[in-house]
């Protein structure tokens, strides 16, 4: 079936509708950019600047050392890292020996890290001090054969290294004792001073495992070749126009851990030679204005909650800290409140626009224009080298019409090789027409309009957007609620606590003549979840709503849940 792309009439001047990309490893992109920038600023980390030269022989080491210690081509290692020096050359070094990255929240309970590191079949595992007791407490539930353990502390400079080290090491958790575990090491001594053995990688060779909720919220491996976020780098850089290779500065606040991250942040900026400004937690307001005043980036993916968090800081509604610096940004996550758009565009004088993306898609999607065009409500409009449909949503086989409402379909060279060890769940997405072309089912409500231009009508099914940016899947909270023995049945939904953020609420059936109280159910999931996952409320009911076959009707508990809101549901 023939695919029309409005869209093109509609790209910024200066924008293709094809890009090409460079075949080969990811890695290639930090040793073409250390051969053309050696010099330049590659990573700010508090007080230390780190050149691409040194980025890439720092990567050398590591590689070397992972080699040395009998990581092959193919194995996976799970990354346990917040944003830092050593995660980002934590991912080039795997990328360089052939193997695979998995990376894995920082907020991560040890159950969910060994869940999922279980799943990926990880032999080794680089992570920060301070979450290593986790990484202890899985491991024996886990394939982990070595673990390198990494202090935040590595990359800083002489006087705030002794600083920290005298106040805040011990205090904050950071100061651990791997003991005499000969298949644990300290990163310094891995890093070893010598070029790795040369591995013959392909394009089409896996990168990374990148764990997501998917479609349906059971979390799986969306499979990502190099050439899948290659091309998704390349992509993302034809769409950011008047820009300088070499001179721009990237503010990479999301987690590095994030496929939107992963790209925007880190492969892009270093595809273009990019400094970039690493904030370990962005929820530290204080320290991301002062990162954002000292080093003036003019590149800034985040999610409206973090925007909307700097509008209204007393300190930049002050003048305290300058924001101008910005001239571009693209939101994710989350529809973008024209609000959110205006004040910030006021603030830093540049360019807030929302785009659109997933994980199965490395991730970014569409996105709107630089320029000043972009219009709140819309996602924009596909990216190069990228088709999208809009299909019924009963079969997903029939190409609805203009401003007609549809599950949203991509194609392109981002879209994912499947789920990992998941047939089934891949062929639920994953659909390939009758030109050949495969086509990835995004589980979105869409329409699109005249111009070409995508919007979201619904969010995936049942997902919930907690505070920060964070997917919350309701089956994964529900999972742990019914191992409470005193549960029997349970629903979860999101309720909207303001803005774009939601809370997470569960509705539990009780085993009759059993007791349990809200606050019990609660510490029960924190040893099985990470804190933003937690439900906040509890409500205890005799029975759920349930459709015929006996699915919970997570959609009734959401419309009694806004009866409420509206003061015209009566209180169950």
């Amino acid at each position: 079936m023939a695919v029309t792309r409005p869209w093109h009439q509609h790209y910024q001047d200066g924008v293709p509708p094809e890009v090409t990309w460079p075949n080969g490893p990811l890695d290639g992109l930090l040793s073409r950019a250390a051969a053309r920038y050696p010099d330049n600023p590659a990573i700010v980390f508090f007080d230390r600047v780190l050149t691409y030269a040194q980025v890439n022989e720092a990567v050398d080491h590591l590689a070397a050392g992972l080699q040395a210690r009998g990581l092959q081509p193919g194995d996976r290692v799970s990354l346990f890292m917040p944003n830092c020096p050593q995660l980002i050359m934590a991912y080039h070094a795997v990328w360089r020996c052939g193997a695979v990255a998995v990376p894995s929240n920082p907020l991560y309970t040890a159950a969910e890290f060994a869940q999922q590191t279980r799943d990926a079949g990880s032999r080794f595992a680089i992570v920060l001090s301070m979450l290593y007791e986790r990484v202890l407490e899985a491991r024996p539930d886990t394939p982990l054969e070595h673990v390198i353990v990494t202090n935040i502390k590595e990359y800083f400079k002489g006087p705030l290294r002794a600083l920290f080290t005298l106040v805040r090491e011990k205090k904050d958790g950071h100061r651990v004792d791997i003991g005499n575990d000969p298949a644990t090491y300290e990163w310094p001594d891995v890093l070893v001073a010598t070029r790795p053995k040369p591995i013959d990688v392909s394009s089409n060779d896996l990168a990374m495992l990148m764990y997501t909720g998917g479609t349906t919220g059971v979390p799986k491996g969306a499979m990502l070749t190099h050439q899948n976020m290659m091309a998704n780098a390349y992509q993302v850089g034809a769409w950011a126009r008047d820009v300088t290779a070499g001179e721009e500065v990237m503010l990479t606040a999301l987690p590095l851990t994030h496929s939107y991250s992963v790209t925007v942040s880190m492969n892009y900026s270093i595809s273009a030679g990019y400094s970039q400004l690493l904030i370990p937690d962005a929820r530290d307001l204080v320290t991301l204005l002062k990162v954002i005043d000292n080093h003036r980036p003019t590149f800034f993916p985040g999610v409206p909650t973090l925007y909307a968090a700097i509008n209204r800081h007393r300190h930049v509604l002050s003048g305290k800290y300058d924001v101008s610096s910005i001239n571009w940004c693209i939101s994710g996550a989350a529809a973008l409140a024209p609000e959110v758009k205006r004040k910030f565009d006021e603030l830093t004088g540049g360019q807030l626009v929302e785009g659109y993306g997933l994980s199965e898609a490395s991730p970014v999607t569409h996105a709107n224009p630089l320029d000043g065009s972009a219009e709140t409500g819309y996602i924009g409009y596909p990216l190069p080298n990228t088709d999208c449909r809009v299909v019924d949503e009963d079969t997903e086989t029939e190409v609805m019409p203009v401003g007609e409402r549809g599950v949203l379909s991509v194609s392109g060279p981002q879209v994912m090789q499947g789920y990992w060890n998941l047939p089934d769940a891949t062929a639920d997405v994953l659909r390939t027409d009758e030109d050949g072309r495969v086509w990835l089912h995004t589980g979105d409500i869409a329409v699109m309009d005249e111009r070409g231009r995508f919007a979201i009508v619904d969010r995936k099914k049942d997902m919930i957007l907690a505070a920060g940016g964070f997917n919350v899947y309701p089956r994964e909270v529900e999972d742990a609620l019914f191992e409470h023995p005193a549960v029997v049945d349970v629903g979860v939904i999101g309720v909207p606590v303001g803005g774009q953020d939601q809370k997470v609420k569960a509705f539990v059936v009780l085993e009759e003549g059993a007791a349990a109280t809200e606050q019990e159910l609660i510490a029960f999931c924190s040893a099985k979840l990470a804190r933003y996952k937690l439900p906040r409320t509890i409500e205890f009911r005799d029975e759920l709503p349930k459709t015929f076959v006996g699915k919970v009707l997570r959609r009734e508990l959401m419309a009694e849940e806004k009866a409420k809101a509206d003061g015209i549901g009566a209180e169950k």
